[in-house]
């Protein structure tokens, strides 16, 4: 028994072949170059993305070569200080330059209290810093 889609078939294969256009091969040659390009370029982002991941911890700054390790400015801390305010901004800035400094580097907590306590120790042993004039700016 035959139905119309046998006919129906059977009629398209009898048909002859469509002539392919002369220019056919040379787009689709041409699509796939520009698909490999893109996918090249987005694998080469990709590649140079994770590349500057990787490798930023590597190129962080180290402490500053004037920075004072934390050991000095504690010894500075312990030996007899003069009483004027000039010696005491001095040696708070020092402190504070040497905290900065251990916050640069990751220094642990532990390392960090002792300069923390001389700060407070300091700022509460002398009243001359209260009554010095505050700075305009802040330079950062």
């Amino acid at each position: 028994m035959t139905t119309n889609d046998d006919i129906l078939q059977e009629h398209l294969r009898q048909l002859p072949e469509a002539p392919l256009p002369d220019n056919l091969w040379s787009r689709v040659n041409g699509a796939r170059r520009r698909g490999r390009q893109r996918r090249l370029a987005v694998a080469a982002t990709t590649l140079a993305v994770a590349a500057v991941i990787a490798f930023s911890p590597l190129m962080q700054p180290s402490a500053p070569e004037n920075a004072q390790p934390a050991s000095t400015v504690a010894a500075a801390a312990h030996a007899p200080r003069k009483a004027g305010p000039d010696d005491v901004d001095a040696e708070l800035r020092a402190l504070d330059r040497a905290l900065q400094a251990g916050y640069a580097r990751n220094a642990s907590d532990a390392e960090l209290e002792p300069l923390w306590a001389q700060r407070r120790q300091l700022l509460a042993g002398n009243n001359a810093t209260t009554n010095s004039p505050l700075p305009r700016s802040l330079r950062i």
